[in-house]
Order: structure tokens, then sequence, then C-alpha cells
């Protein structure tokens, strides 16, 4: 980020917009927003100028006596009041009028703040330059106010919240590493930063908590001197590796401005700090400020900042400022729509940092922000369950803009879209569909130095807080049975991360041209339909720093679930010898699911890295020994339309040729997916699938649901299945993953001779018996054979012209 847009989008007109009290006593004053319309309602329209009529150090205006310390005061409709003074410690401030901070040091302490009128300080075209400090005092035990909780800075239907600090760029980069005991940074380009700023250097390894807090001593250009050494190794090289950019720099981010809002040190021992809350109807257009020791925690509706089911909110934002040491969150956007966040620092935040509350958020712009530091609250605190492994950027409706952000350090994951079925909480009833909405915009964000993954889709809400595996199924229409339509997750940076960057689960999701560097592992998608296409892989570069734990594997790119694959990719630097050779491809470890059988790769090149690395399968683990894919242009293992398969005999033949620098087999042939399932709900497996050269298979099924089991096999071969468990009589067979005219003859115990077998669903064409394996043998999948002398079924099936599948389903 080089800087941000300015917040009037018009040409500025600077204008007086304080003046002395020398003026004031002359005649009325009036005071404008912005002369450029930014401060704007929902409505769009310009905010009404102040008409200062009274100031805070004139007894006359409160009746002969100013407001003593303790009190609760109310600044009445008809009165606009400039704040000249820093008033005593109050109780409360309600403001029904308005009141404007004069140009000049400030300071305002109250137990809780109420604006329905307007609260400004600064204007769009005239930021705040001198210092404004306002306190939130007040404990738990403190009453609610207006259901707003206690020690709030709440604005009402019809209040106004206008703060306009300096609007000084919140972040910057390295442009040159910096090492433990050194006391200065060189940025990548001059920041407006001083002498006694507060600022946060990002963790540039795997571990998120090498971020560290500094003060500025003196700034020169881009060059910013400590007043104290670092503790931590910070990386500031930018690297090219095939042709890409490779940038892992660490940020710097400004933590302290001039228009300050806080909760009092007291309430900051526990946890307990003061909050914003803006209510539909009301309007906030907040730049250049800190939040600082703000958030209640464990508390729900108690953030730094915070739209609260406010609707619409169109031409409303909070940008250019800083949120850090916060006891609950960053940026909460709950039950609200249209707000523009951007260019912010989200720092030491307990729980998710930029919040979407509920997924009934929708046309949100989150732009440019950074967030480090994102911590989990201690247990038993969370607000959600989720909290425990917190994101900094959690995402609950896809239909919002996410751009140009970095997530830079969590002890959870940096994004995370954890997308409801439907709204949740105060949203409940909403008739938005997450899980099924288009994707907005998600482009040109970065993640590193998470705990967990840099993205992730998956894991969604319940309405009860807790979350559950999810798929995300954009569609046309998000409510009917409609056409997919691409989720392209574009432009995607992530380094440094002891898991993933990046993890996908659902069906139509692309990650295109992303930058995935020094990961343990660069990607895996439980999904269909879904690949990675235009990407870098690295898996070592020149910014070494802390090795991962041992017995890591080092891998780019993992199959799992499917149909997935890779295409337009460019592995680099996975050579590392290991317990766990280091390999470009590989497949998701231990996997007891079922794993599609054409997962592919198409156009990959390697530098430098060894291609593939397969795990000897576990024994308790049917995903490990169905793991193939097809290299369909041949840049895997030279040869297109060629499988490459897991080191087990029951996947390989004579005719295939081991790679023993993989420890897999490439193979010809065509591999799809044999699956059986007991339609009345009881076991399938364990089970043996017998291959008719004698290769064999035992198959344990899927965990917790004995009822399914699932294995690869070759097109074209006979298979005996022998059950570990009562023979089922309902059974559902499947073949997947195929091509018209594929078949697969299929054997197994059961319990009658008399039964109904259908194919493809098709009722109304039940198969008919054949007299010997030979008819069947010479059929084209409409009949079975009952061979009563062994008392076996057995099958033959055929993939119809225009499918990928097909199926038997056997009755008694």
């Amino acid at each position: 980020m080089q800087g941000l847009p300015a917040i009037c989008a018009r040409p500025r007109v600077r204008v007086l917009a304080f003046v002395t009290r020398a003026a004031i006593g002359a005649g009325i004053l009036t005071l404008p927003a912005c002369s450029a319309g930014d401060s704007t309602g929902p409505g769009g329209t310009d905010a009404p100028p102040v008409t200062i009529n009274a100031r805070w150090s004139d007894p006359a205006a409160w009746g002969g006596k100013l407001p003593a310390a303790g009190a609760a005061v109310t600044i009445p409709a008809d009165k606009a009041m400039l704040l000249d003074v820093s008033p005593p410690a109050l109780a409360s401030l309600t403001i029904a009028g308005a009141l404007v901070f004069d140009e000049k040091d400030l300071a305002l302490t109250a137990g809780s703040i109420v604006v329905q009128g307007r609260l400004q300080i600064g204007a769009g075209n005239a930021p705040y330059t001198h210092r404004a400090l306002i306190t939130l005092t007040g404990s738990e035990t403190d009453p609610s106010v207006l259901g707003m909780g206690a020690k709030v800075l709440g604005v009402m239907p019809g209040g106004m919240l206008e703060l306009h600090g300096d609007p000084r760029a919140g972040w910057a980069r390295l442009n040159a590493s910096a090492t433990a005991g050194a006391s200065q940074l060189v940025l990548d380009h001059a920041m407006a930063w001083h002498a006694g700023d507060r600022l946060v250097v990002a963790s540039t390894d795997f571990d998120p908590r090498r971020d560290e807090e500094v003060e500025v001593a003196s700034v020169s250009s881009a060059t910013v001197s400590l007043a104290q050494p670092l503790l931590f190794s910070h990386y500031g090289q930018v690297q090219t590796i095939a042709g890409r950019t490779v940038d892992e720099r660490a940020e710097v981010g400004l933590l302290t401005r001039n228009v300050t809002i806080r909760g009092d040190s007291a309430g900051s021992v526990g946890g307990f700090g003061g909050h914003i809350l803006v209510q539909a109807g009301g309007t906030a257009h907040v730049e250049g400020v800190e939040l600082y020791t703000m958030g209640q925690k464990h508390m729900l509706a108690r953030y730094p900042m915070h739209w609260h089911m406010a609707g619409d909110v169109t031409g409303q934002y909070f940008a250019n400022s800083s949120v850090w040491h916060s006891f609950n969150r960053c940026v909460t956007v709950h039950g609200s729509s249209n707000a523009r966040v951007e260019g912010n620092v989200c720092y030491d935040a307990v729980g998710h940092g930029y919040f979407l509350e509920d997924g009934a958020e929708t046309g949100n712009q989150i732009l440019d922000n950074l967030g480090l530091g994102t911590k989990k609250p201690a247990s038993g605190e969370e607000i959600l369950a989720s909290d425990l492994t917190p994101a900094t950027f959690w995402i609950t409706n896809p239909d919002n803009t996410i751009r140009g952000n970095v997530a830079a350090g969590s002890a959870g994951s940096g994004f995370w879209f954890a997308l409801p079925a439907h709204p949740t909480g105060l949203s409940t009833g909403s008739p938005l569909l997450p899980r099924t909405t288009r994707l907005g915009v998600f482009a040109d964000n970065e993640a590193h130095s998470n705990s967990r993954n840099g993205l992730r889709v998956d894991d969604g809400p319940r309405p009860d807080g807790t979350t559950e595996t999810t798929a995300y199924e954009p569609r046309e229409d998000p409510a009917g049975d409609s056409p997919s339509v691409m989720a392209d997750f574009a432009n995607f940076v992530a380094w440094k991360h002891p898991s993933r960057a990046v993890w996908l689960r659902g069906d139509s999701l692309l990650l295109s041209n992303a930058v995935l560097a020094d990961n343990a592992t660069g990607a895996t998608f439980a999904a269909e339909h879904t690949r990675v296409t235009g990407t870098l892989f690295v898996g070592h570069s020149a910014n070494t720093g802390e090795a991962l734990a041992p017995g890591t594997p080092l891998r780019g790119y993992e199959f799992y679930d499917g149909t997935v694959g890779a295409d337009a990719v460019t592995f680099v630097n996975y050579d590392m010898a290991g317990g766990i050779p280091s390999s470009a491809l590989g497949f998701e470890r231990d996997n007891e699911f079922p794993l599609h059988a054409d997962n592919w790769t198409g156009q990959v090149t390697f530098v430098n890295a060894n291609p593939v690395y397969v795990e000897n399968p576990n024994a308790d683990a049917d995903g490990d020994k169905a793991a193939v894919f097809v290299d369909r242009a041949g840049a895997v293992s030279g040869t297109a339309g060629a499988w490459v398969v897991a080191n087990l005999p029951f996947l390989t033949t004579s005719a295939c040729a081991l790679r023993s620098a993989w420890n897999a087999s490439v193979c010809p042939g065509r591999y799809v997916q044999l699956s059986f399932t007991n339609e009345d709900g009881g076991a399938t497996a364990p089970l043996t699938l017998t291959r008719d050269d004698g290769a064999a298979v035992s198959l344990v099924g899927v965990p917790d649901d004995r009822h399914y089991a699932s294995m690869s096999v070759l097109a074209g071969r006979k298979y005996d299945a022998t059950w570990g468990v009562t023979a089922p009589a309902r059974l559902r067979v499947y073949l997947n993953e195929s091509a018209a005219g594929d078949t697969v003859r299929v054997s197994f115990p059961y319990p009658a001779a008399t039964l109904t077998a259908v194919r493809d669903y098709d009722t109304s064409r039940p198969l008919t018996a054949a007299a010997s394996q030979a008819e069947l043998d010479a059929s084209a999948g409409e009949k079975y054979f009952y061979d009563g002398a062994a008392g076996r079924l057995r099958l033959k099936l055929v993939t119809q012209s225009t499918r990928d599948w097909a199926t038997v389903e056997v009755t008694p």
C-alpha cells in the first residue's frame, strides 16, 4: 500500500473550519463538515454545516455555572457548542445538539457519550491538527446506557459522528531487512511519522508472536530511528523467483494518532474498555483516529468500532485509523451494508479482528487494511467458539469487496470465509443464502505468519455460534437449483504458514495468479470443480528464518476430494530431504475420506523441485489407498494422460513404472472410483476388494459412517468384494469419474437369489437376469447374474453416453 486516496473524492477547497473565541463572540460561526461531500448520510446527501452558537467555557451557556466533575451533562438540541476547554471528568454526556472540538489540545472524559445530534472533531477537508483525547470510564457494574451497555460512545438514530484526525497513511513495508538489535527501519517510502509515534513491526517468520511494538526516536525521509533496539529480525527484501515477484517484507503500522478514543486505565486491567456503537439511522465518518484499549472482553456487541444492525450505511466509513490493544475485535460490521473500512491497522486484538458478524452484511468495502497480533481469548471468554482459532478477517457473506488487505500474524487464520447457511444472530430470518451467493471481490490480499491458514474457506457458523464443515457453492441464483458460477480468489499472496497457506472447500472455486511461498503446504482443496491456475509455489526462499517443526512435510499443492486440479503452475525449490521428502505435488495426509480418481494436473513446471511424493498409505485411511491423479498434459510424468498412483500393489500393474523418488508409479489406463453404500444404513465396511489378478486391498470405510466405502480402480477390470460385516441386502454400487463406455465388473456375496436391480435410477426398466457369467459379460450393463453356487451377485457397471457415472441399486 502506497497511501490511500483522499477521503473526499472531489477536489477540495480549504475553508476556515475553526477560529478564535473572539470570532465566536463577534457573531454566529458556521463550520462546514466537508466541502467536497465526504460527510454523507445513508441517503448520500451532504451533511449540513454546523452553526456554532455557544462555547463550553462560557458559564452563560450553562445557565451561569460550568458543569462540574461527575455531572450528567446534556447539550440541548438548540445548542451547537464549541469545546474550547478540557472539562472535568463527567458521569455522562448526551449531545442532542452539537459538540465541536476547537482546534487546540483538548481532553474529554465521560462514563458514556450519547450522540443524538453531532460530535465533531475536525472536518473532511480540514483534518484536526492538534491533540484530541476522549476517555471513556466505568466498570462492568455500571448500568447500560439506552441498551448499548456501559462505557459507550453511542451514535443514535439521527446522530452524526464526525472524527477527522490527521489522515496520515497507516502502514508501509520495509525496504531493507532489519536484524535483531538494530535501531533503524528503512521503509519502502517516506511516511509522515514523527518522534514519539508508536509503531508495530510485523513478524516475517512462522511465529506470529515475532511482531513487536517500537517507538520512533526520529525520522529522516524513509529511515525511522527507534528509541529501543529490535527484539526480532524482520525480513525486508523483494525476491524474483521464476520471473515472479516474491515480496515477504515486513509491514510497519502506525498505532498512534492525534485523535484518540480510549478506555480508562482502571477498566483496562480487567479487559473492560470503551466501545463505539452506531445504530440504524446514525452516521459515522471516522478517519485518522486511534482506538486504544477499547472493546469489552467476552461481551457481545461491545467492540471498538461497530455498526450495529444499521442497515444501509452508504457513505459511512472507518478509515486511516488504528485499533490496538483491543479486548474484543477491532472493526465490526453487523447487520449493516455498504460501509467502507479502509487503510486501517488492527493490532493486538482478542478474537476475530475485522468482523462481518451475522452473514447479512453485503456491499461493504474492506480495503487496504493491515491486521496483526490477532489473539485467541482465554478459555471460557470466547464470544464464538471460532474465536479460539481467530481470523484477522472473518467474512460471513461473500457479497463484499475484500481487496488489498494484509493479515500479518494470527493465532488462527488470516482470512476466513465462515459462511452460514442462513444469517444468524439478530439477522436470523434474512432471506440471504451466504453459502450459495456469488463472490463479490476477493483480490490482491496477502496473509503471512498465521498459525493456521492464510485463506480458509470452510467451517461456517451454526445458529448456536459453533461451526460446522461447510461447502461454498456459488450459483447464478442462490435460492434455486441454478448453474454454478466460479468464485475467483485472485492474486492472493501467502507465506510463512506452518500449516497451509490456502484451504478451500466447496464447488466451482478458483485460486488464480497466487504467490504461495515458504509454507509447509501451499494449498489443499477439499472441493469439486476447483483448480489453481497461474500460480507460483515456492518451497523455500531466501527468507530462511526459523525452521518448520521436524517431520513437517514440505508440499506445494495437495490433492483432496475432487475433482480438483492445477494448471499453468510453477513449483520452485521443493528439494529438501527429510523424514518426509519435499514435493511439489502430494496428497492430503492420513486421508480417511473418498478421493476422486480424476484429480488432475495440466501444464505445470518444476524448477529445482521433486515433482511428486506420495506417502505409504495408512491402513486406517481409505483415502490414502485411493491416491491417484491424471497427468493430462504429461508435464509431470512425461506421458500425457498417464496416471500417477500411490505405492500400493492393488493400484499398480506390470504396465506401471515405479518412480522411487516419488514413492509412486506412473501407470496407463483409466482409473475410476468404485463405491458401495448400504442403503439400509448398516455397515458396508470393512470389506476386501480383490482384482481379477489377485491384487487386494482392505477398506475400513468412512469414519463414523461405515455404511459407505470407496476405492480407485482400473476401468475394464473385474473386482470381487468380500464383506467383513453382514452382507448388505439393499446395496447401491457406484462408478464415478468415468467416461462413456467405461465398464467395471464387480461381484459380492448376496443373501437372496430373488432380487430387483435398477441401474442409473431408472426404476421403469429393472435389470434382467443373465443365465451365465458369459451372458453378463457380453451385455451392455442391462443384466445381472446371480451365481447360486458361489452365493454371489455379479454386476457389470457401464457408463452411458453423456454421463460420467453409473450406478446399480440392488433390493431383495
